[in-house]
């Protein structure tokens, strides 16, 4: 039976579940509910502009390794893989003039800056991002409380959001920033592992470096 033929089959009675798909060409997420038992979009939910940053296909797919490694399902890696692609969608709200600053930052500008999960979860409203908006929200969280906006602990931090963590971590390294030069990948990997346990849960560390080192060399350094 073809696709055509089960999608008319089907009374679409059962479960319905929130899909999202990137438009690349226009730079924008669409929303959808889509019927678990066909697959077949039944409402468009409505859409959301993002343009990600050039390396964000590159984090997706440590995104997606990543969790492979952790023994993550094939529907969790694909979930993670896309709030890889949306994690810093609450960048654009933080002023621009904080982002290019070159020198330290003030403490209120620290406070703009830490306000970018809640500020992502926000845009994130959707049920169709009901779980990514958690991950979104707890991402800057640490395992030993320090994080931020919750301080919580350990692994009380959504997994899903701890590799989110690490591997943003890591894209921040190895990117040129306006008050300075990028990383190199070996020092942005030793920086995770002095970390581990502290400020990054250790086992996605191991992960993530056991899954970069299967993908190819990321691209070079751009500007923030």
């Amino acid at each position: 039976m073809g696709a055509d033929e089960i999608h008319m089959a089907c009374d679409h009675s059962g479960p319905h579940s929130g899909a999202s798909r990137y438009v690349r060409a226009t730079a924008q997420l669409r929303l959808s509910l889509v019927c678990e038992a066909c697959g077949q979009v039944r409402t468009e939910l409505g859409q959301m502009h993002y343009a990600p940053d050039a390396r964000r296909r590159h984090v997706g797919q440590l995104a997606e390794r990543t969790a492979a490694e952790l023994g993550l399902s094939e529907a969790q890696i694909a979930r993670v893989r896309l709030a890889a692609l949306v994690s810093d969608v609450g960048r654009e709200q933080i002023p621009p003039e904080i982002l290019a600053k070159r020198g330290p930052l003030s403490d209120a500008e620290w406070v703009q800056v830490r306000r970018q999960p809640e500020l992502g979860a926000a845009l994130l409203s959707d049920a169709s991002f009901d779980d990514i908006r958690d991950w979104v929200l707890c991402r800057r969280e640490r395992p030993d409380g320090l994080g931020y906006p919750r301080g919580l602990r350990g692994e009380e931090i959504p997994l899903e959001a701890r590799i989110l963590g690490v591997i943003e971590a890591y894209l921040a390294m190895t990117s040129v920033r306006p008050h300075r030069s990028a990383r190199t990948p070996d020092e942005a990997e030793r920086e995770l592992l002095a970390c581990a346990g502290s400020q990054f849960d250790a086992a996605v560390v191991g992960a993530f470096l056991r899954a970069r080192a299967r993908v190819r060399p990321h691209p070079a350094p751009l500007a923030a």
